[in-house]
């Protein structure tokens, strides 16, 4: 199966790179093929200053919104909230996976 793994970003960049990563591993050790914008791109922003904001990386985000089969939300949950709730980048490839009838599943993970 092709999953596209969305999770908040903005404001946690460094915790979000980490749990994107261990999730990202978990879901291909059980054979999935998985894009994480944030496992693939977070190095490309940091070490080569490109901007972290959803404008700048929609374009290339819902072209594999568009190739996966389902979309994959990890709830970051810190300090008591919940961390997709403040998320326009999640907000928005939730609703563009919505707009093209992909399925939605979400993880919970704790920070």
């Amino acid at each position: 199966m092709k999953i596209y793994l969305a999770i908040p970003y903005s404001g946690i960049e460094e915790e979000s790179f980490l749990v994107a990563n261990k999730i990202t591993a978990q879901l291909m050790q059980k054979g999935h093929i998985v894009f994480s914008p944030i496992s693939h791109n977070h190095c490309l922003a940091v070490n080569h200053n490109l901007p972290k904001g959803w404008e700048f990386w929609k374009e290339v985000d819902t072209c594999f919104i568009e190739w996966c089969d389902e979309l994959y939300v990890v709830e970051l949950l810190k300090d008591g909230q919940n961390k997709i709730l403040n998320s326009k980048g999640v907000t928005a490839e939730m609703i563009i996976a919505n707009t093209l009838d992909k399925p939605i599943h979400f993880i919970k993970e704790t920070l």
